[in-house]
């Protein structure tokens, strides 16, 4: 089992039970009470757990800062569900546009698991990776500088490439949404990459798990009325489901 895989178990253990000892992580991952020490140790230093004698305790931290690897490893099962609505807006043939971040990630994959035929013009690597798996898909990748802690291409270059293409549908993810202000991020390298999609596309859609709604980022992306719909899961509420869409913002959770 990667790395990864076993952050997101341990994670998810945690954020369920609160607490874990190192014998019951080692046999949930089936590995050695030592690899899961080097875990916790790599965990505690991202700020996901704290070490205590003979285990670690889930430390509620805000994942949006954290690595896009970290980040991955939460709310993995709403944002599959996000990608899922999205069979309704895309057809084969069409031209992708998808942003970095963890949801786009998803988004690919449910792609490559749906589709023939498209093209993709995407500056998540990790999204391309994923794409890369399906054949007969077109996968652009714009070039630029490469951000690491995203794993994704920005700058004036990477934006400039986008804005030569004229794309279909473009799905993006944000770290936050709130009728005050929008849709927001804390990506600063990554707002104009997104700016250059909707600028390049037919159709707008905004791809949030429901942990996203009524929160409020510092870098500004677009306003709601910029967009044409917003994709979520479906533990949205009902009650902030209708919220939004008292204020004419078309909202999409499964039914």
């Amino acid at each position: 089992m990667i790395q990864n895989e076993r952050f997101l178990r341990i994670i998810e253990y945690l954020k369920e039970n609160k607490t874990a000892n190192l014998k019951k992580i080692a046999e949930l991952n089936d590995v050695s009470i030592d690899t899961v020490r080097r875990d916790f140790k790599e965990l505690e230093k991202e700020g996901m757990l704290r070490r205590v004698r003979g285990g670690a305790i889930f430390h509620n931290v805000d994942i949006t800062r954290q690595d896009v690897d970290i980040r991955t490893a939460t709310h993995s099962d709403e944002k599959k569900e996000v990608a899922s609505l999205l069979s309704s807006f895309i057809l084969d043939g069409q031209a992708v546009g998808l942003n970095s971040g963890t949801t786009c990630v998803e988004v690919a994959r449910f792609l490559t698991e749906n589709y023939k035929k498209l093209t993709v013009i995407t500056n998540n690597l990790k999204a391309v990776d994923v794409l890369a798996k399906a054949k007969n898909f077109i996968v652009i990748i714009p070039g630029g500088e490469l951000d690491s802690s995203e794993n994704a291409i920005y700058g004036e270059i990477c934006e400039e490439s986008i804005l030569k293409y004229n794309i279909d549908v473009a799905i993006f993810g944000a770290h936050a949404i709130s009728l005050e202000k929008g849709v927001t991020d804390f990506r600063i390298k990554q707002q104009g990459v997104i700016k250059a999609l909707l600028k390049s596309s037919k159709k707008k859609i905004a791809a949030v798990d429901s942990s996203k709604f009524d929160q409020i980022a510092y870098v500004n992306v677009c306003d709601l009325k910029d967009i044409d719909m917003v994709l979520s899961d479906s533990k949205l509420s009902e009650s902030l489901k209708e919220k939004y869409e008292k204020q004419g913002i078309k909202l999409i959770t499964p039914k």
